[in-house]
């Protein structure tokens, strides 16, 4: 009897610990199942610049098609959000109704956009309004891109500082837009009633504008694992092989995942849990431990984080 993983999140991290447990036999020990927010393969989401920008289109960054899931044998529910889990029955149970028991599950939700405390931000009931765009995932750019083509949308801000807020800026100027970039400290608050005129910016006056995204950092995506109960603090807190903490058979990797007090948001810390992660759950290096990854100077690393030792055996 295969044993029954069952992976929340069907980003980077999550599918890069998958790619690693087939690497070392795991289609023969496991049945796997993936639950995505998105309704897509796995893509590179540092690309989506250039999808804005035209440069490239979206087959051009998928990483994983739908169809190599089927090749792998990979049971895939894209498009659905898992709620919650009961880690006394081992089952997760996902917006659409479905209801899925597992042996061993990995959390791997990664992050969502932070949005800074402003005025204007929300409509009355609570949510993000209309022009109004995070640019975090393949549907954010396909909106943003129908919004900034409309004949009367002329200006936007990009409100924020990180390596996306510049690819929005880049993308929306190939769109025709007049752009300009803020802190995200320095905006007060978003203008307008029926549709955003523009937003109010501190000890400057007020920068008109149609639309507004916001790409000021993100945040660890832990929501089903608080409502399930399991160890959060400003991540799902792990232990050196990547275990839930006081939990025999749920591991968390990569973006919402919290080991010796640090949050990682870059990608090489990503490949070194994945690696440890699999090397435990298929037995191939029971011994093996994530002890952090170094963060070089960006001069040196670029975006990335270089392993430093990341993985170590007994």
């Amino acid at each position: 009897m295969k044993t029954r993983l069952v992976v929340i999140g069907n980003g980077t991290a999550g599918v890069r610990a998958v790619e690693e447990i087939l690497a070392r036999g795991g289609a023969e020990l496991f049945h796997i199942t993936v639950f995505g927010d998105e309704p897509y393969g796995n893509y590179n989401r540092s690309k989506l610049g250039r999808v804005l920008c035209g440069e490239e289109n979206e087959a051009d960054i998928l990483l994983n098609s739908l169809p190599w899931y089927q090749e792998n044998a990979i049971t895939l529910h894209s498009g659905v959000r898992v709620e919650r889990l009961d880690k006394f029955s081992k089952h997760i149970f996902a917006a659409d109704g479905r209801v899925v028991q597992y042996d061993l599950l990995m959390i791997a939700t990664g992050s969502r956009p932070f949005l800074p405390p402003m005025a204007g931000l929300h409509t009355p009931s609570g949510t993000i309004r209309h022009g109004v765009f995070t640019f975090r995932t393949l549907d954010d750019a396909r909106r943003m891109i129908t919004f900034a083509q409309q004949e009367h949308h002329r200006r936007a801000v990009v409100i924020g500082g990180d390596p996306f807020a510049l690819e929005a800026a880049r993308g929306l100027q190939s769109c025709g837009l007049e752009v300009e970039v803020l802190s995200g400290s320095r905006v007060t608050a978003i203008l307008g009633a029926d549709s955003i005129t523009g937003v109010s910016v501190r000890n400057q006056p007020d920068i008109d504008c149609q639309m507004v995204v916001i790409s000021a950092g993100v945040r660890p995506n832990v929501d089903v694992a608080v409502v399930s109960g399991l160890a959060v603090e400003r991540g799902i807190v792990v232990d050196d092989h990547l275990r839930v903490m006081d939990e025999e058979d749920i591991y968390a990797v990569g973006e919402c995942a919290q080991h010796r007090g640090e949050v990682y948001g870059m990608v090489a810390p990503l490949w070194d849990q994945a690696a440890v992660l699999a090397d435990h759950i298929t037995g191939s290096d029971r011994g093996s431990m994530y002890l952090g990854t170094r963060i070089l100077p960006r001069s040196n690393a670029g975006s990335l984080m270089a392993p430093s030792g990341g993985k170590q055996g007994p």
